[in-house]
């Protein structure tokens, strides 16, 4: 997995707390793919325990 945009640009951190953040005055660009790619490598069940993973497959 490529290392996402928002971590590349410096938009990401790690808080006191351990876990990710990202900075307060990011972009809404940063802030969907920030969304978006933590759904993918940390997803959670739904109400019925499932866990569903979407691969992106667009090349770009």
């Amino acid at each position: 997995m490529e290392e996402p945009k928002f971590m590349k640009e410096g938009y990401s951190y790690i808080g006191e707390d351990e876990q990710w953040h990202i900075k307060n005055n990011s972009p809404e660009w940063v802030k969907k793919e920030f969304k978006e790619f933590f759904k993918m490598v940390d997803p959670e069940p739904d109400k019925d325990g499932k866990i569903t993973r979407y691969e992106n497959t667009l090349q770009i």
